[in-house]
């Protein structure tokens, strides 16, 4: 008998024993989601396909296809179809649409598709948006941006050109009011440095926050106040740029994956950056709303989160996870199509989901 050949086999039993025991035990977990797992209704499946951008505003759909702007509803019915130029980008929002090519803007209603305005902006669009009563277009070059302000019918009642230098990050109306903001970033110096402006069109600045401590990625109003979220801390402003800062909340080592930005007191939620990146696997929740904070922990790893209401959902493929703020308790359901990216939320709580090229409108449950 070959003696020397019993110790190599023993090693390759050893690994097949090994790769068993984990097998059976993936096999057991999955087991154990599955039963406790609630199944969900059937999903509806949008005429849309290969869209790149579909957005959720209200109670419905937007999506651009074919040279057409389409609004939809959750059962797929077609509410209005508008003519755009094929390569347009868009942006919806509770004010209105803007829809863009090259160097001109249209302004959509978006109750009915008529396009209300029209804008020359002279230069190459990089993005616009529509609010209540004002929209705004920001024109390049990257770096040297200018902003023009107009009515919602296209008329410039203000043109904003302090961006020399620094880049525009991001730019929006606070919802029901004429002030306007815009986030900026200075890279020029050895420490980066962000901005935050706030303007009346047709006066001067109202406001502006300046942070060289962190990098700020998201600006919201909250309560009459100005919510920025940075790099190391979450700070509350008032319309002057002056810090509350007693309600300064320390977030560092966690990133902000959802806000619920149709509430006037909106409901955030933080994962460990350990969690985000290339490979998602969201887990643990740090929910804040206010100076009100808990902790969730889902049994399944999500690839994103949606904030809505005091709802948090947490989709993760073939599965949804569903908890609440101020509860630390999930329930965990089985969608109806393997979920591959979230496109948004309607106010009646219907998902709109991508599975593959195919677009879905599933129903949520509440919590």
């Amino acid at each position: 008998m070959r003696f020397d050949l019993l110790k190599p086999l023993g090693r390759l039993q050893a690994i097949l024993l090994s790769f068993l025991c984990c097998l059976v035990a993936f096999l057991a977990g999955l087991i154990a989601v599955s039963s406790r797992t609630t199944p969900l209704e059937d999903a509806v499946r949008l005429s849309a396909t290969n869209v790149s951008d579909v957005q959720v505003s209200g109670e419905y759909i937007y999506y651009l296809e074919a040279g057409s702007l389409h609004c939809v509803d959750t059962s797929g019915r077609f509410v209005w179809n508008t003519g755009v130029d094929a390569q347009s980008s868009f942006r919806v929002t509770q004010g209105g649409i803007a829809c863009w090519r090259g160097t001109r803007l249209q302004i959509i209603d978006i109750k009915n598709g008529v396009v209300v305005g029209n804008v020359n902006a002279g230069k190459s669009i990089l993005t616009a948006v529509v609010g209540d009563v004002y929209a705004a277009v920001v024109v390049g070059p990257e770096h040297l941006s200018t902003v023009l302000l107009t009515d919602t019918f296209g008329n410039v009642v203000d043109t904003l050109t302090d961006f020399d230098g620094v880049t525009v990050l991001d730019c929006g109306f606070f919802q029901g009011r004429e002030l306007f903001w815009i986030m900026t970033l200075d890279s020029s110096g050895s420490t980066p440095t962000c901005r935050i402006s706030t303007y009346k069109p047709g006066r001067r600045e109202t406001g502006s926050i300046t942070d060289m401590e962190q990098v700020i990625y998201k600006v919201m109003f909250r309560a009459s106040n100005i919510c920025a979220v940075g790099t190391k801390n979450l700070n509350v402003y008032d319309y002057t740029g002056s810090e509350k800062t007693g309600e300064r909340v320390t977030v560092y080592g966690w990133h902000l994956e959802s806000v619920d930005e149709n509430s006037d007191d909106p409901l955030m939620l933080f994962t460990p950056n350990t969690q985000v990146g290339e490979n998602i696997a969201i887990k643990d929740i740090r929910c804040i709303r206010g100076k009100s904070e808990n902790y969730l922990h889902f049994p399944v790893a999500c690839s994103q989160l949606i904030a809505f209401g005091d709802s948090v959902y947490g989709f993760a493929g073939a599965y949804l996870a569903v908890g609440s703020h101020g509860s630390g308790t999930s329930n965990l359901y089985q969608m109806p199509v393997n979920v591959t990216q979230v496109m948004g939320i309607t106010d009646e709580r219907y998902a709109v989901v991508k599975s593959g090229s195919s677009v879905y409108v599933v129903k949520l449950p509440e919590n």
